[in-house]
């Protein structure tokens, strides 16, 4: 396995990754505007994740196991050495520390960039990611009721957080 930056070159891929997984990510996440997953929709996509990447406050990674994408992992929002992290792990790949690594290398590269505190929120109803930062040393910081609106019900979520030496 090894991990790629986000480009254009993989456009087709990661059409392929998001539609395949489309309906197991939104049984955790939000869904994804409809014109997304189109060829024009991801290279839109890409580009804005390359602006904010240019400026310092994106980092958005592939996961392939041979030539296939399995994961995505982000660092986002990424102001005065605090960041955001993010990941997708495609259904097939999950329970064999995918995530797991994502997170890890995640924060890897957060350390390289000199960002000293990560975030994470995760609405209750995804316990494996849950059980992922928890591992990797995340705690939980706030829990905010009934946040999101997420498949025809009003979610809880938990922001944690972990702060790199």
């Amino acid at each position: 396995m090894h991990f790629e930056r986000v480009n254009l070159n993989y456009v087709i891929p990661l059409l392929e990754f998001e539609e395949d997984n489309k309906h197991y990510f939104e049984q955790y996440i939000a869904p994804r505007e409809d014109a997304f997953y189109s060829l024009e929709g991801l290279a839109s996509h890409i580009t804005e994740l390359d602006h904010h990447a240019q400026r310092g406050r994106a980092h958005s990674l592939l996961l392939f196991d041979g030539h296939q994408i399995i994961a995505r992992a982000n660092l986002k929002n990424i102001i005065k050495q605090k960041a955001e992290i993010g990941y997708r792990v495609a259904m097939h790949a999950t329970g064999r520390g995918v995530a797991s690594l994502c997170v890890s290398h995640l924060c890897f590269e957060a350390k390289s960039m000199k960002i000293k505190r990560l975030i994470a929120e995760v609405m209750d109803n995804n316990s494996a990611s849950e059980r992922v930062l928890l591992n990797s040393g995340f705690s939980a910081q706030l829990c905010y009721l009934k946040k999101h609106y997420h498949a025809h019900q009003r979610r809880n979520s938990i922001l944690y957080h972990k702060y790199l030496n």
